[in-house]
């Protein structure tokens, strides 16, 4: 790599707080000589910070990094553009936090034994329980309690073991698959509200 050469990409995330004061190298991971390197990270894009969601491009970036340093190439990697907003200036209450957690919990729990009371009643499991019971045992009963009560332990276990709650318990690092379809979620969130935030500056 060139003296004179330059590339960088967004960051993912924008780590200060509102008021906290922003500049480039907040926004953007660069490979270049350390002293160019130097000055282009603290070049001041925004001297009060952001209090707001802001979209950045990688025009404005190169366009920034040519205002402060003449003669050099300057080449983007990745994404074009990147929405940042500011890190939380302070951690919310515990006890609303508490609140809507354990609402969320009840309501997917309330949920999810509708769902599959419906699904059970749809397929009349009952019948099923009574008919594998009999292959099993011989005995024909009108109430399988003891498979019923095994049935919905195996429920439980199922989705313990699917959503990899034991990881969380031995402090595994990977990601379980719901942790996974929640960042994809977030990541398709920023996608929008950058594509957005474009779409007003236009």
């Amino acid at each position: 790599m060139g003296s004179n050469e330059v590339y960088f990409q967004f960051k993912p995330y924008y780590q200060k707080q509102s008021g906290q004061k922003a500049n480039l190298g907040d926004f953007i991971e660069l490979s270049a000589a350390e002293d160019i390197k130097k000055r282009i990270e603290n070049i001041p894009v925004f001297p009060y910070g952001i209090s707001r969601p802001v979209r950045l491009t990688s025009v404005q970036i190169i366009g920034l990094i040519k205002q402060e340093i003449n003669n050099i190439s300057v080449t983007p990697i990745g994404e074009s553009s990147a929405l940042y907003k500011p890190a939380k200036r302070k951690k919310e209450n515990p006890l609303l936090v508490f609140l809507r957690v354990a609402f969320s919990m009840l309501l997917l729990f309330f949920g999810s034994a509708l769902a599959i009371m419906y699904f059970h009643s749809d397929v009349n499991m009952n019948e099923a329980h009574k008919m594998i019971y009999y292959l099993i045992s011989g005995e024909k009963v009108s109430r399988p309690v003891l498979f019923s009560l095994s049935y919905s332990v195996g429920i439980g276990a199922g989705i313990f073991i699917f959503f990899e709650v034991y990881n969380k318990i031995k402090n595994k690092d990977n990601p379980g698959p719901l942790e996974l379809e929640m960042h994809q979620s977030e990541k398709e969130l920023r996608d929008y509200l950058r594509d957005q935030e474009g779409k007003k500056q236009a």
